[in-house]
């Protein structure tokens, strides 16, 4: 089994990966990422593009390049890297647990607001703690958001694009449990969610897995 299968299994079958490999079958050409390609087109772009609608231009653009990479034609890596970096700063922004670091911040200005060291500092410059927590919330947070956004996202379009245009499989098994994951935390809000879009996608990878089983006895292997 393909590494990128393998550890998409983890991934998809959230915790329960033997129910997904009983289904799925072993592979002449474990090197491929053409049937990987039509997943994305098929399944994990369309899904994108129903919970970020804004965001429909760049990834309907990402979606032609694996069209076209389903067929064979690969790409740049240029290219790629131009086309998918948008979307996943888009996902990633996302997907970061703004409200949970939000919250946190927010804590911890009161805190420091409220302090008896610090209260005629905030009164001149904010009015109270709590006018001084929301600022400091939001500028943290934001701040934060962005940065993780950014670094996630240059480190998983430079893996991907590389994958992408040089078909190479192992690379690719660097990234796809993030691009997985991020997909769906970008797409859902609560765990019920999460899982019914892990399926989703587990269910599309499945259904893009068989033209790839064994065809040199005929014979199918569980």
């Amino acid at each position: 089994m393909p590494r990128w299968l393998f550890t998409l299994m983890q991934v998809l079958g959230e915790g329960q990966p033997e129910v997904l490999h009983q289904r799925m079958y072993r592979f002449d050409e474990p090197q491929s990422l053409r049937r990987v390609h039509r997943w994305h087109a098929d399944v994990v772009l369309p899904m994108l593009c129903e919970a970020l609608p804004e965001h429909r231009p760049a990834l309907l653009a990402l979606q032609s390049l694996h069209q076209r990479a389903a067929l064979g034609l690969s790409g740049r890596q240029g290219e790629w890297r131009a086309t998918l970096k948008p979307v996943l700063l888009a996902l990633y922004r996302r997907a970061y647990a703004y409200e949970t670091a939000y919250a946190q911040a927010h804590a911890s200005a009161m805190t420091y607001g409220l302090a008896p060291t610090n209260t005629v500092m905030i009164a001149e410059h904010f009015g109270d703690a709590e006018a001084f927590a929301v600022y400091y919330a939001q500028l943290n947070t934001e701040a934060s958001a962005t940065a993780f956004a950014q670094a996630h996202a240059a480190a998983n379009a430079e893996i991907s694009s590389r994958a992408f245009a040089t078909d190479d499989a192992d690379a690719y098994a660097q990234v796809c449990a993030a691009s997985a994951r991020v997909c769906v935390w970008a797409c859902a809000q609560t765990d019920e969610q999460r899982n019914v879009l892990f399926n989703r996608l587990a269910e599309g990878l499945i259904q893009h897995l068989p033209a790839l089983q064994s065809h040199s006895t005929g014979e199918r292997h569980e």
